[in-house]
C-alpha cells in the first residue's frame, strides 16, 4: 500500500479533470509495464490488478470497499438512467469517505491515557 500520510486529493471541477488525467497517465503506463513484463494482455493485466487492489481496500473496511465496488459496477451498467448514476455515484462518495476514515483511523497512534 502506498503511504497514507500523503494528502487526499478530492477536487472538483477543472481540479479534478487535471487530476484524473494524471492518474490515467500513469495507470496506462503501468498497464502497459505489467502486461509486457508478464506477457498478458492489458485486460488481463488490470482484472488481476483489480482483484488485488480490491483485496486491499477490504483489508482496510470490508464493508465500505464491497460498498464502493457495488457503487461502481452501477455506474459502470450499461443503459442505467441518469439517476440511478447518481444515486450511485453518491454511494462510490459516501464508501470513498469510509476508506479514507478507516487509513486515518489506521494512521493514528493511540495516545493519553485511559
Amino acid at each position: 500500500m502506498s503511504d497514507p500520510r500523503k494528502p487526499v486529493h478530492l477536487q472538483g471541477g477543472e481540479q479534478a479533470d487535471v487530476v484524473s488525467s494524471i492518474v490515467h497517465a500513469h495507470l496506462i503506463e503501468c498497464r502497459n509495464l505489467g502486461a509486457r513484463a508478464l506477457g498478458c494482455t492489458g485486460a488481463s493485466f488490470v482484472t488481476m490488478g483489480m482483484g488485488i487492489w480490491a483485496t486491499e481496500l477490504a483489508e482496510l473496511d470490508g464493508k465500505a470497499a464491497a460498498q464502493f465496488l457495488r457503487a461502481l459496477a452501477d455506474l459502470m451498467e450499461p443503459g442505467r438512467k441518469n439517476a440511478a448514476k447518481q444515486e450511485a455515484e453518491a454511494r462510490r462518495q459516501y464508501a470513498v469517505r469510509r476508506l479514507l476514515a478507516a487509513v486515518d483511523l489506521m494512521m493514528n497512534n493511540a495516545e493519553g491515557r485511559a
